[in-house]
């Protein structure tokens, strides 16, 4: 069994007698939101009467943090960002004093003003790359074609930039995060390799604690929209009924439906793009994310896992039925450091069911039947 390793540097230096006095750390990870950690530390009055960390210069609000962990030899930078919270919390006894530092990665940076801006001639990854540049972030920004020409529709910003970065991103069914220094306007990373792999109820092979799913025969529907063209007067129509992304298993949702049961259907409302390419963007973009239609939530100690599991990418889960066992894209995970070890709560999704035959669930890759079968 491996052993874990948590470095917290503040201000660019590694605390040397924080670890003894460290209750708790989380760092918290996920798809949709900024990174964030939460760290609880023990405060020990000292006897000349004064506090640690209180007056340390170190623990002030926007000093940049960051946090890297590991097993053995294999580490991995999870945070890096700034202090935004502090809270000391004085209990009725000594052993009850804490101080709890909250802090975001580098977005928050770009949700502290709205600004009202206009954008013409440009195309969304355009925008990405220069709001990302001028927060000294290095851009990782996947091209969108489509270039809003001012004497049709000009983009107009009437919000923070990493708001209008998210707004742009989902009509083109993209995520749009910052990790460390880069920034990223991009789709999901869905077809990459996946990590190691998840076993749940494999006898030896078993490295998840918990897991739970579920199935949401709601979720998945077809996305249309109508739209007058400005110039020309022409009705323009868009319907996406068919998945952008790569298909993590067998069966989709479709496949599911009965004789007579029709897919859902959602019409967009109120809603300006500037023609058909960018209608049928956002269409597929929402379409894509409905057709998740299965969920998981779980556990995994970390020395036992042998590996970081990190979000915005793909993971395969062995052990819970050939139905359910297969890969999965990651969303969210929750690193935990306590007294207790090294914990990861994940949660996962997936847009099929069933095993497409070119999954591997073993450790060592093996077949369909290695690690306890499905």
């Amino acid at each position: 069994m491996q052993h874990d390793n948590v470095r917290v540097e503040v201000d660019g230096a590694e605390i040397d007698q924080l670890y003894k006095d460290l209750v708790s750390l989380e760092v918290e990870l996920d798809d949709q939101l900024a990174g964030m950690f939460r760290m609880t530390i023990a405060l020990l009055l000292g006897a000349d009467g004064k506090w640690p960390y209180l007056d340390d210069e170190h623990f002030v609000i926007w000093k940049r943090v960051v946090i890297t962990a590991g097993l053995d030899n294999d580490s991995r930078q999870l945070f890096a960002g700034y202090i935004t919270h502090l809270r000391p919390d004085f209990g009725t006894g000594l052993e009850e004093c804490r101080l709890e530092v909250w802090g975001m990665d580098a977005s928050v940076l770009m949700d502290r003003a709205d600004r009202l801006k206009d954008w013409p001639n440009t195309k969304d990854s355009d925008i990405a790359t220069e709001t990302f540049q001028h927060y000294h972030l290095t851009p990782q920004v996947t091209d969108t074609a489509v270039v809003h020409d001012e004497e049709v529709s000009t983009i107009i910003q009437r919000e923070t930039d990493i708001q209008l970065l998210k707004r742009l991103a989902l009509r083109n069914g993209f995520e749009c995060f910052v990790d460390g220094d880069t920034g990223y306007f991009r789709p999901p990373v869905v077809d990459d390799s996946p990590q190691p792999l998840l076993t749940v109820q494999a006898g030896d092979a078993t490295n998840v604690i918990r897991f739970s799913l579920e199935v949401d025969a709601l979720a998945p529907a077809n996305v249309a929209m109508f739209q007058i063209d400005h110039v020309t007067g022409e009705v323009l129509e868009a319907i996406v009924d068919t998945s952008g992304e790569t298909v993590l298993g067998a069966n989709t949702p479709a496949s599911f439906l009965g004789p007579g049961m029709d897919p859902g259907l959602v019409y967009l409302g109120q809603t300006v793009t500037t023609g058909n390419p960018e209608m049928t963007a956002l269409c597929q973009g929402l379409y894509d994310q409905g057709e998740w239609f299965v969920t998981g939530e779980g556990e995994v100690a970390a020395n036992q896992y042998g590996s970081i599991l990190l979000p915005r990418g793909t993971v395969t889960i062995a052990g819970i039925g050939e139905t359910h066992s297969g890969v999965y894209y990651v969303t969210h995970v929750t690193h935990r450091f306590t007294a207790d070890g090294y914990r990861q709560v994940f949660r996962v999704k997936r847009n099929a069911l069933g095993p497409t035959g070119s999954e591997v669930f073993s450790a060592g890759g093996g077949g369909l039947l290695a690690a306890g079968g499905l």
